[in-house]
């Protein structure tokens, strides 16, 4: 009896170990397979933006859809995957191609890349209204008395600070929010590269961060600053100019680009 059991249980059980064999096998294929999608790359937008009633453009003007890169388990991408992008608010639509239309209000609406079974992180667009017009909030010509020695933080300009506006109040809107500002900082006629800091730099309005360009905040507000060298500087008395650029569908916006001058002498 024991033995017949023996033989009838071995019996059963070996087909039960070739679809566990089988089962696992099949893991392991799809886990490395290079067609399988393992992870979304959704880290970036073609614009911060989107104007109400239009389509989400890049920093060209050009219509611009959403682009998610999709990875296998060895890192490498796919290509030509079948990405779709889902809006997590009301307020745009999302059509097969990635292409993003706002409709009537204001805000941010979240925004993923999803694929069967996985979605990417979530990333943010701000639904603003059309800049129509830049408005100067700090004055065009400063001076700067900087100090010796230079330590870090002391020679800093007042901010230098504008408004993206709009003419376009629905909802009692009064600035562009989530409009991009280019700056380019100017000493003897040449522009002075981000990496190039011998002479001066541009900092955000806060003072923390090195940059040429900047994102409007609430009420289409932005501000930077120019921090200066002293020991870089040829002579003791000198000037930087600043350009601030504002583009609307690759043209530039009534009142851009704005231009800042920063005189400089020792105290």
């Amino acid at each position: 009896m024991t033995r017949g059991f023996r033989a009838v249980r071995a019996k059963l059980l070996a087909p039960l170990a070739v679809v566990i064999a089988a089962l696992a096998g099949s893991c392991t294929v799809v886990g490395t397979s290079p067609t399988i999608i393992t992870a979304l790359g959704f880290d970036t937008l073609p614009y911060p933006s989107v104007i109400t009633g239009d389509t989400l453009r890049d920093s060209l003007g050009k219509a611009a859809p959403l682009h998610a890169v999709a990875f296998n388990a060895a890192g490498g991408v796919i290509a030509g995957s079948s990405v779709q992008y889902l809006a997590l608010d009301s307020g745009v639509t999302i059509d097969a191609s990635g292409l993003v239309t706002a409709q009537l209000r204001s805000g941010l609406v979240r925004v993923i890349a999803s694929v069967p079974g996985l979605q990417s992180i979530v990333q943010r667009i701000i639904v603003t209204r059309r800049p129509d017009s830049v408005v100067v909030t700090s004055p065009r010509i400063d001076t700067l008395l900087y100090a010796l020695p230079d330590n870090a933080g002391t020679n800093v300009s007042p901010a230098l600070s504008l408004q993206v506006a709009t003419l376009d109040t629905a909802g009692g809107i009064t600035g562009t929010q989530g409009w991009l500002v280019s700056y380019q900082l100017m000493f003897h006629g040449h522009a002075l590269a981000k990496s190039d800091t011998s002479v001066a730099s541009l900092w955000s309005a806060s003072g923390t961060t090195a940059q040429l360009l900047d994102t409007t905040a609430i009420g289409g507000v932005t501000a930077v600053r120019v921090r200066v060298r002293p020991a870089g500087l040829p002579s003791a008395a000198e000037s930087l100019t600043v350009i601030a650029t504002i583009r609307y569908r690759g043209a530039s916006v009534r009142g851009s680009p704005v231009t800042y001058v920063i005189q400089t002498r020792p105290k």
